[in-house]
């Protein structure tokens, strides 16, 4: 009995911790706005990204400078210009910082009621980089050439409303997970019949959990590639944040794996040693 209320009480221990690493990582790193904009900033030096943002502004501005359409064609490569010089430029960092930002409230906004529409995935405001577009485009060819009052883009859809809110609420208390969890991991040590065989095995899942972070580097971004596109911005921007995310969250499984081992370890060594005592 006492060793099948160990097994169980390890087992809970193993999903409580899994849970609560999952929990932290999504907590600091995408429902914190530090760490989401830690995690997306490097993106606005990526090549390809910078290629389709440069088209995407081009296609937003173009379509709202209020020109007649002869004089568009005329300024259709100035607008190209300006949107190629703009990534290059000493404000782009800030702007594409403000960018992400923005597009964190946006996605971590309140949840709309179930009768309205599901929100995104992932919302890109390009609002400020779309302002420095147009003020230089303006500048060129001497007119005001509006921002467009809708500057989002959207990735994707959730099936139901409030589902991301809901995600982001769950995660938060993830350092009451990982207490849970070892307090559960203490009492599976203290009630079991062999204590060493015990924390082995818990180790070992420790090992087991690390190693599906590992796993994540691959698995992230084909889930991300799953994801319907809305856009080709929207799809280098989330395509780009995946491999991202799955790299960090490879690195961060490398303590929990040396923690696994140390653990299983121990359990092994404390095993032993019970042993010897028993036959001397």
């Amino acid at each position: 009995m006492r060793t099948l209320v160990s097994a169980l009480l390890g087992l809970l221990a193993l999903v409580a911790a899994a849970g609560g690493l999952a929990s932290a990582w999504l907590d600091e790193n995408l429902v914190e706005e530090s760490g989401f904009i830690a995690l997306a900033a490097p993106l606005a030096e990526d090549a390809d990204f910078q290629t389709a943002l440069s088209e995407s502004l081009v296609q937003e501005v173009t379509a709202n400078t209020g020109l007649p359409e002869q004089v568009q064609s005329f300024v259709e490569p100035l607008i190209r210009d300006a949107a190629g010089a703009v990534t290059g430029s000493s404000r782009y960092p800030g702007a594409w910082t403000e960018t992400l930002r923005l597009s964190h409230a946006v996605t971590f906004a309140q949840a709309p009621e179930p009768s309205e529409a599901a929100p995104a995935i992932l919302t890109l405001d390009l609002g400020p980089v779309l302002g420095l577009v147009a003020e230089s485009v303006g500048g060129s060819v001497g007119v005001d050439v509006p921002v467009p009052q809708d500057t989002t883009i959207e990735v994707g859809s959730l099936e139901r409303g409030g589902l991301l809110s809901g995600i982001a609420q769950g995660v938060e208390p993830w350092r009451l997970y990982l207490a849970g969890a070892a307090v559960l991991g203490v009492l599976a040590l203290l009630v079991a019949r062999r204590r060493g065989t015990t924390l082995a095995l818990l180790g070992l899942g420790v090992i087991g959990i690390g190693t599906l972070g590992l796993l994540a580097a691959a698995w992230v971004p084909a889930a991300a590639a799953a994801v319907p596109g809305t856009s080709a911005i929207a799809d280098v921007f989330i395509g780009g944040l995946a491999e991202r995310a799955g790299a960090d969250i490879a690195v961060s499984s490398t303590p929990v794996i040396v923690a696994g081992i140390i653990g299983l370890v121990l359990g092994v060594v404390g095993r032993l040693a019970s042993g010897r005592r028993r036959r001397a």
